[in-house]
C-alpha cells in the first residue's frame, strides 16, 4: 500500500465517520431530544455542544479536512481519480468546515445563551430544532458525497 492509498483510506474512513456522526443527529438523535421537552432539549444539546468541542471527533473532524486535500494532491489523475478526489475534498471540506461554521455553529452559540426554563424557550428551542436540522442535513449529504469521493478515488 502507497502513501497515496493510505491517505485515501485515511480520508474516507474519517469523511465516513463525520458523515455517520451527522448522520445519526439527522436521523434520531434531534427527535429523540425534542421528545424529552424543550428544557431537557435545550439542556442536553448545551451538554453535547459543550463536550464534543474537546472530544477525539474534532481531531477527526479536521484532521479529515487535512488529509483530505494531501490525498487529493497526492493522487495521480489517472482514470479520474484525482478528480474525484479533488471534488471529495472540496465537498467535505465546504460541509465539515463552511456549511457548520456558517450554519450549525451559529445557531449553537446562540442556543448555548439560552435559559432553559426561560418562558420563550420552547420557541427558541422548536427555532432551532428546526435551522439546525436544515443544516445538518445538507452537511451530512456534503460529507457522504465526499466519503463515497475518496472511496472511489482508491
Amino acid at each position: 500500500m502507497t502513501a497515496t492509498d493510505l491517505l485515501l483510506l485515511a480520508a474516507t474512513v474519517g469523511a465516513g465517520l463525520t458523515a455517520g456522526l451527522c448522520f445519526a443527529f439527522a436521523t434520531f438523535i434531534m427527535r429523540a431530544l425534542d421528545r424529552l421537552g424543550a428544557p431537557s432539549a435545550i439542556r442536553a444539546m448545551q451538554s453535547i455542544n459543550a463536550t464534543i468541542l474537546r472530544s477525539t471527533a474534532m481531531l477527526v473532524w479536521f484532521g479529515t479536512a487535512v488529509v483530505g486535500v494531501a490525498a487529493a494532491i497526492a493522487v495521480p489523475d489517472t482514470a479520474h481519480r484525482q478528480t474525484l478526489a479533488i471534488v471529495a475534498a472540496v465537498l467535505y471540506g465546504l460541509g465539515a468546515i463552511a456549511v457548520t461554521g456558517r450554519g450549525n455553529v451559529p445557531l449553537n452559540e446562540a442556543l448555548a445563551r439560552i435559559d432553559p426554563e426561560s418562558p420563550g424557550a420552547a420557541d427558541e428551542w422548536n427555532n432551532y430544532l428546526r435551522r439546525w436540522h436544515r443544516w445538518n442535513v445538507i452537511r451530512t449529504a456534503m460529507m457522504t458525497i465526499a466519503t463515497a469521493g475518496f472511496a472511489l478515488a482508491r
